[in-house]
């Protein structure tokens, strides 16, 4: 049993192993579709920005085989 005054430990969101930091500058409309995902997806904006991320890498991958 715990304590009323008991600190709950914070959530950790991101998956083990990501302890990089990407910073990014966007613009205003950029940042609201962002958000606007983030809601969609239900997710946390760094969260989302990291899905949006992958996603385009794999894209990007993909687009550059075919291309050979």
């Amino acid at each position: 049993m715990t304590s009323p005054n008991a600190i709950a430990p914070k959530p950790i969101y991101a998956p083990k192993g990501c302890t990089s930091t990407v910073l990014t500058r966007m613009t205003e409309d950029e940042r609201e579709e962002l958000k606007r995902i983030a809601e969609l997806e239900m997710r946390t904006l760094s969260a989302t920005a990291r899905m949006l991320m992958l996603r385009g890498i794999a894209e990007y991958d993909q687009d550059t085989l075919n291309a050979e």
